[in-house]
């Protein structure tokens, strides 16, 4: 602990906050946020009762900071806000999780389709699931739409009803052809308010269609449509069977559980609608250096956001620090009293030791797992060490990786592994300048000089200096990074690795070193060499593709390098800029009025074209 974290140890006050670790790179390692800033944060360094992870926390501390608030709901919020902002290394960052699939009906729009939707947003349209399944979801709009033929093009009907020939859908009978002059609104109407009133009565609804159907047909000797109708109906049943009844009575609620051990953490969530549970899912977070409280509390605050279905109950495993607070929190972004709890007899806490349960499974073969990787990554970067004659362990690995398709948009990338683990925050991808065309050798010299100058010159982000840096190909890539170095006055151990046979060439010698394919040192330089290819060439592509957007603009009225640039920024892709309208692209930033029009105008017969297809 430095005389700078001492000091603001000392000054900490009994107050609601969030506070900040960094390392000796001024990395954000760490966000937590307590009701009493002087005595949480104090106890990371005043106890010696820390598990491995919060001791390796703590060790890598070099800088504290901390943000004085009004309340315990400020520091919560702020707390989960800096987490998706910085993403440190130490804390759990859920990952964007499209949750179960809704079927969507817009009733307002004109002649409305049915469209799978990932998340329920409060835009006036009909939303009907959660279904368990994207699969499921699907089999459901087929099913319906085979009765009630809503349309599945995204033709503007009102404008163009009429002027178009009806689709093949038509001809087959899957769609009711509203495009026809001759159709009338209100049949569509009609067929809406069906739809609206089946998917309202959920599976049992869908199933009792079938069901009718299944009869009609049989009376009809329609013995093959009668038979696909059973074939549904006996799958929806299915579902429904599966769905294991765990509460008498009608509930909606869910019950998050956490298992933690050796600094890895496993959340298990089980979803229970009307009663029965209809899902359980889990997920996994290493380097996590939080008590279960801490961990839980912020999976709620990642889990449940604007526009998400949050249910009336949610149960709990343990009892969070914050408990009131996120109650109003979740209140807040549900519109409705949310209550959390932690049940310890009944049904609910039946439910609660079912998620732990779940939790303990996947945790106990994680930890398996990761153990297993962790002793094949040890022995690797010991045999690196051993067979390279390092005085450490090679902590930083770099990577460098040049590619270019014919000489043309040649790229290099950085690729880093902390510890034998890819570290994507360190990635770095440069656009080569020399203008020599295809030569690595020079495009290799550039990237390693503009990569260590910045290192000699302290800049931020380059400051810290690898271990071993692997150099991606044979003594020709690796005489030029060596020359590069030697000009700098740095000494680096330096590698390079032909991939053909996973040879790795050191500086200043005619033979190479072959450990073997099967060697764990090898696999190492394998993960970060891959890692650079894969890289670079997503980088390369990336500039091919905006090449080939800005050659679609030449030529457009008014429209110059700057606005094809800022145009490519918005939207990525001709196909997004074609669907834009003459408002969304005059709000461009250095676009106006009239060139947002010129573009509009410009793609009219693309637009045209996608219709027809429709």
């Amino acid at each position: 602990m430095n005389d700078k974290i001492q000091r603001t140890l000392k000054l900490l006050p009994d107050r609601p906050g969030v506070y900040i670790m960094k390392n000796n790179g001024g990395q954000i390692i760490y966000v937590g946020k307590a009701k009493n800033l002087a005595n949480r944060v104090r106890s990371y360094f005043h106890t010696k009762e820390l598990t491995a992870k919060t001791r390796a926390l703590v060790e890598s501390v070099c800088d504290l900071s901390y943000i004085v608030l009004d309340s315990e709901l400020e520091a919560l919020l702020l707390e989960n806000n800096l987490i998706k902002k910085h993403k440190p290394y130490y804390n759990i960052l859920l990952k964007d999780d499209k949750g179960y699939p809704y079927i969507r009906l817009d009733k307002n729009a004109d002649y409305p389709t049915l469209t799978l939707a990932r998340r329920l947003v409060h835009d006036g349209a009909e939303y009907f699931g959660p279904f368990f399944g994207a699969g499921l979801a699907r089999d459901i709009m087929d099913a319906v739409t085979d009765i009630y033929p809503l349309r599945s093009c995204k033709a503007d009907i009102t404008k163009r009803k009429g002027k178009m020939r009806p689709c093949v859908k038509y001809s087959i009978g899957k769609c009711a052809g509203p495009c026809r002059a001759e159709y009338q609104k209100q049949s569509y109407d009609e067929l809406v308010d069906k739809v609206s009133a089946l998917l309202g009565d959920g599976y049992r609804g869908v199933s009792e269609m079938f069901r009718q159907r299944m009869q009609r047909a049989s009376q009809n000797y329609e013995f093959e449509r009668a038979a696909n109708y059973r074939d549904r109906m006996l799958q929806l049943e299915k579902i429904m069977q599966s769905q294991k009844a765990v509460l008498t009575n009608d509930a909606n609620l869910e019950a998050v559980a956490v298992a933690a051990r050796n600094d890895y953490a496993v959340f298990a969530t089980l979803t229970v609608k009307n009663g029965r549970l209809i899902n359980v899912s889990t997920s996994g977070f290493p380097n996590s250096a939080a008590m279960e409280e801490e961990l839980l509390e912020q999976l709620l605050l990642q889990k449940y956001r604007e526009g998400d279905i949050i249910p009336k109950e949610i149960l709990l495993s343990h009892k969070c620090q914050s408990m009131d607070a996120l109650k109003e929190h979740l209140g807040t972004l549900a519109g409705h009293k949310v209550e959390l709890h932690v049940p310890v007899r009944g049904d609910k806490a039946g439910l609660i030791r079912l998620a732990l349960s779940n939790a303990e499974e996947v945790l106990e073969k994680s930890l398996s797992s990761q153990n297993s990787k962790r002793e094949h990554i040890n022995r690797g970067l010991e045999q690196l060490k051993d067979m390279l004659s390092l005085e450490g362990l090679p902590y930083r690995i770099e990577c460098f990786d040049i590619s270019h398709i014919q000489g043309t948009d040649t790229v290099a990338s950085m690729t880093v592994l902390t510890d034998g683990e890819p570290n994507k925050k360190e990635y770095r991808r440069f656009k080569i300048k020399h203008g020599l065309g295809n030569n690595d050798y020079a495009s290799m010299a550039e990237v390693i000089r503009r990569r260590f100058l910045r290192a000699v010159n302290k800049d931020e982000g380059f400051s810290v200096l690898p271990d071993l840096l692997v150099i991606d190909g044979g003594k020709g890539q690796l005489s030029s990074a060596m020359r590069v170095l030697d000009e700098l006055g740095l000494s680096l151990n330096v590698i390079g690795l032909a991939e053909r046979f996973e040879e790795i060439y050191l500086p200043h010698t005619d033979l190479p070193l072959d450990p073997g394919l099967d060697s764990p040192a090898v696999h190492l330089l394998q993960t970060v060499r891959d890692e650079a290819h894969r890289f670079a060439v997503s980088y390369h592509r990336s500039l091919r593709a905006r090449r080939g957007l800005l050659s679609r603009l030449d030529g457009i009225s008014g429209i110059g390098e700057k606005r094809k640039k800022a145009l490519f920024k918005a939207y990525g892709s001709v196909a997004a800029i074609i669907k834009a309208t003459p408002e969304e692209l005059a709000e461009v930033e250095g676009m106006n009025a009239a060139a947002a029009s010129a573009v509009w105008e410009y793609f009219a017969a693309d637009r045209e074209g996608q219709n027809d297809q429709q």
